[in-house]
């Protein structure tokens, strides 16, 4: 139970004044089993406002609060980071500039670009799910983005010895995605019980979540030697903006999204 408060405390604005992180990085690690719960969570905040607003209001205004509702909810925490993160990747050529660019409080051209596009598209695909679809998505869009987290959190290795995102990636081991993964399944199964023809289409959109998160992941790695906190946070971001691609697709393609499904989860998790 303690570990997952440290989740919503490290991932929210949730007021948790008991939760205390000392220097020891298995504090923040351990933690990290429980990140998918912490954004279904957040997603169930999210879905229950929706469902609510939309008594009132049709989709895309529905989706625009929702998104100021996670942007309040999250203290903006992985919106920098994906700033941080175009600015340091797309702006520069240079490792060195590169975290420069990435440590520099203010926001580039291409942070603002990235992030801007980024929540565009975020908007469009919500606006365009309608009223179940919308409310399901907000559940599952916020656990996808952290169960990404975990995910290259435990494939790579922490780019430079200072930070936050050091502190969280030195800690981090198989058995944490395996728990944070069993976690998530059990998570998928209790939805099942509802709503069971939604589940392929939210565990296409989670892996392909996984999938782009991975890649990024591995192209920061090559360029920078590891990654970082910014790093993790644009994994976030865009693993939730990768969810809802794939939530999309594999409502309007049910045939072609199985295949997508296998193909992706090889790719993830070589099974």
């Amino acid at each position: 139970m303690t570990n997952y408060l440290r989740a919503l405390s490290f991932l929210t604005v949730m007021p948790l004044p008991f939760i205390r992180f000392s220097s020891d990085s298995r504090e923040l690690s351990n933690a990290a089993v429980y990140f998918p719960l912490a954004g279904a969570t957040l997603g169930l905040f999210f879905a229950a406002a929706a469902w609510l607003l939309l008594h009132f209001f049709p989709p895309g205004p529905v989706a625009v609060m929702a998104l100021i509702l996670s942007f309040l909810l999250t203290r903006g925490l992985h919106f920098d980071g994906l700033a941080d993160t175009a600015d340091g990747l797309i702006g520069t050529t240079d490792r060195e500039k590169a975290f420069k660019a990435m440590s520099d409080s203010s926001v580039g051209v291409m942070g603002a670009g990235s992030v801007f596009l980024v929540y565009l598209l975020k908007y469009t695909l919500l606006a365009e799910l309608g009223y179940l679809y919308l409310v399901v998505a907000l559940f599952f869009m916020p656990l996808a983005g952290r169960w990404a987290i975990v995910y290259v959190g435990t494939w790579f290795n922490p780019a430079r010895e200072q930070g936050l995102g050091d502190l969280f990636l030195r800690g981090m081991r198989w058995p944490i995605l395996f728990k944070a993964s069993l976690l998530t399944a059990v998570l998928f199964f209790v939805f099942a019980w509802w709503y069971s023809h939604l589940v392929i289409p939210a565990i296409i959109g989670c892996l392909l979540a996984i999938a782009f998160a991975h890649l990024l992941s591995f192209y920061a790695s090559r360029r920078l030697g590891g990654i970082t906190g910014d790093i993790l946070g644009a994994s976030s971001e865009l693993g939730e903006l990768f969810f809802l691609l794939g939530f999309y697709f594999a409502l309007q393609h049910s045939a072609s999204a199985e295949f997508m499904a296998k193909a992706v989860s090889y790719f993830a998790f070589g099974f």
